[in-house]
């Protein structure tokens, strides 16, 4: 039996903003990217409970969130290398504690304790030991999510926010994904679920008595792959260090827009960057689109090898086939490479 520990910083970027002052503590905090065009263009990083509790969260334009918290809330510029510097001490905290760790993201994380502890009751302790230790040492605030895999840990760890720790054990396992709705697993976004909802499959046990086929044809073999072994309870992929295997850039536009010929050249700079970055020639390539209200698009295309020359020409026909799908406005785009091939020659790129 697994036993996983899934750990996340609370509100992590507003949280460090606290920690070095103080005196905005109180107030609702607000971290924000700005997009240059100008000074009110931008999106929300994230905000503290305060700047929640009257309405802005992360993701929200930051003209809109700037129309709720004018006069009350403190709006900071994301500062990502300050962020980036709690995040590696919070890392080497945690991996002191297992070598099986994954780094899932700035303010993510999971360790696998399997050898360390003989049952939950102790994972519990070390998890209470972790998050205080981190607090301690760091003043941040941690939520925490224990149990057999990394999914329902992390479904856990989301549940326990702000600031506690939850754990379902190896017996307690059918019970929970017995009342478990799709739209709280982890990488099932809203349009997916909105989809299966319409299809009356709101619990994950849902998965199971649909249609195999009809569901592949929605959700694909992977997606529906990974739905049902988390209903079947044989979801064990394991905690293992990430690699960059993704490489990409994204390009806020001057404006909201549809028009192919305005988007087109952020792409061939997106294009661009992404090919210099990758360490070798990408056998897929995706066009991801972030619309006006921020919701995230994306179109791929997949070949044994994509060269630069021909990339340009195939993020074009994706781009149309995002547009043509979909009738909203783009607010940004981008390139995103991915399994990557290693290359024999330089003219590969070119």
């Amino acid at each position: 039996m697994s036993i996983i520990i899934f750990i996340d910083l609370d509100y992590f970027y507003a949280q460090v903003e606290e920690i070095l002052n103080p005196e905005i503590k109180d107030k609702p905090v607000v971290v924000c990217v700005y997009s240059g065009r100008n000074e009110k263009s931008g999106a929300v990083a994230t905000s503290n409970y305060n700047a929640r509790s009257i309405g802005i969260k992360s993701g929200m334009p930051l003209s809109q969130a700037l129309n709720i918290g004018e006069g009350r809330a403190v709006f900071l510029p994301i500062r990502k290398d300050v962020y980036k510097e709690y995040s590696d001490r919070v890392m080497k905290i945690i991996s002191s504690y297992s070598d099986k760790i994954e780094v899932a993201s700035i303010d993510e994380a999971y360790i696998d304790i399997s050898d360390k502890c003989n049952n939950f009751d102790d994972a519990v302790k070390l998890g209470y030991e972790i998050k205080n230790r981190i607090y301690n040492e760091l003043s941040l605030k941690v939520s925490v999510g224990i149990s057999i895999n990394k999914v329902i840990a992390k479904i856990l760890g989301d549940m326990a926010k702000p600031n506690g720790l939850k754990y379902i054990n190896e017996n307690d396992i059918n019970d929970f994904l017995s009342t478990l709705r799709v739209k709280d697993i982890p990488g099932i976004g809203k349009v997916l679920s909105k989809k299966l909802e319409d299809l009356d499959i709101i619990y994950i046990n849902d998965i199971k008595k649909y249609d195999r086929d009809k569901l592949i044809s929605i959700l694909g073999n992977s997606k529906y792959n990974y739905l049902y072994d988390i209903s079947n309870n044989s979801y064990n992929k394991p905690v293992e260090e990430r690699v960059k295997k993704n490489f990409g850039r994204y390009l806020t536009l001057m404006e909201n827009t549809r028009d192919i010929d305005k988007i087109m050249p952020y792409l061939i700079k997106s294009i661009d960057s992404s090919y210099e970055k990758a360490p070798g020639i990408p056998m897929e390539l995706s066009v991801v689109a972030i619309m006006e209200d921020l919701d995230i698009i994306s179109r791929s295309f997949t070949v044994k090898r994509i060269k630069k020359d021909d990339a340009l020409s195939i993020s074009k026909n994706l781009l149309k086939k995002i547009l043509d799908s979909d009738s909203r406005n783009i607010r940004r785009i981008g390139i995103r490479l991915s399994k990557i091939t290693n290359t024999e020659s330089l003219d590969d790129f070119f």
